[in-house]
């Protein structure tokens, strides 16, 4: 049992054509999608020939008419079972427009207008989920972000429980030996190999080059990860890919 996925922070609509370059070139059975807007859900529904799971997070402002954005996941050629979305701050009910503090110095989306979502699908026997995790200045571990990763951490423990195992995929905010990262390793394999440094894509990227691997995929000791691995110039973050095998 195996399945091909692919997890992608895809920046809203600013980079499709690299988008359905790479998936038209990778093949991914499973897409999983962080800052996904709504409105673009027909065009990977086209691209995969399947149907959109979506879950909202926030309403994005400053790029014409605001748009909601969340996380997705959709199917080739099968369609997810079991799909749940389970908050962990906020609610689909309750979904606000993003505001901007300055945190330590630096313009930061406020982590309180943006809701967090844990959204997860049996495929092909298997358990999925996708989650955008806070953001935080300078990669910083910050009181709140541990806070969300830890309600996280729970619910992705009893999906796990429920289903026999998990892989837990993202964009997590949280770079590779800092403590909220740290804090879910010590609950989940980090399946992504140690000599990748950085999920930033620099040529892309806002900022530019930065050494922050917060880009995951964690799962449970039950699945083994094979070929994991990861894309440039798809967008501001590096593409992750692996193929899921159920041990």
């Amino acid at each position: 049992m195996s399945l091909n996925i692919a997890s992608i922070n895809i920046e809203r609509s600013r980079h499709l054509p690299r988008v359905e370059a790479f998936v038209n070139r990778e093949r991914p059975e499973l897409l999983c999608l962080q800052e996904l807007c709504e409105r673009d859900i027909p065009f990977f529904e086209d691209l995969m020939g399947g149907r959109m799971s979506f879950a909202p997070m926030v309403r994005y402002p400053g790029e014409g008419p605001s748009d909601v954005v969340g996380v997705g996941m959709i199917a080739r050629e099968v369609v997810p079972t079991d799909v749940v979305a389970e908050y962990y701050s906020g609610s689909a009910e309750s979904i606000r427009e993003m505001t901007f503090s300055i945190m330590q110095g630096q313009r930061t989306a406020d982590p309180l207008s943006i809701a967090e979502v844990m959204l997860t699908a049996t495929v092909r026997g298997m358990r999925i989920a996708v989650t955008h995790l806070n953001v935080t200045p300078l990669g910083s571990s910050t009181a709140y972000q541990r806070e969300s990763a830890g309600k996280l951490i729970q619910l992705a423990q009893a999906q796990a429980r429920q289903a026999g195992d998990l892989l837990l995929v993202g964009d997590f905010n949280a770079p590779r030996g800092r403590a909220t990262f740290d804090l879910i390793a010590e609950h989940f394999i980090d399946g992504v190999p140690a000599h990748y440094t950085s999920s930033i894509d620099g040529s892309l990227h806002r900022a530019g080059d930065i050494p922050f691997m917060v880009d995951g995929l964690f799962h449970t000791a039950g699945y083994r990860l094979k070929n994991a691995s990861m894309s440039s110039g798809v967008s501001d973050h590096c593409a992750l890919s692996c193929r899921l095998i159920k041990a």
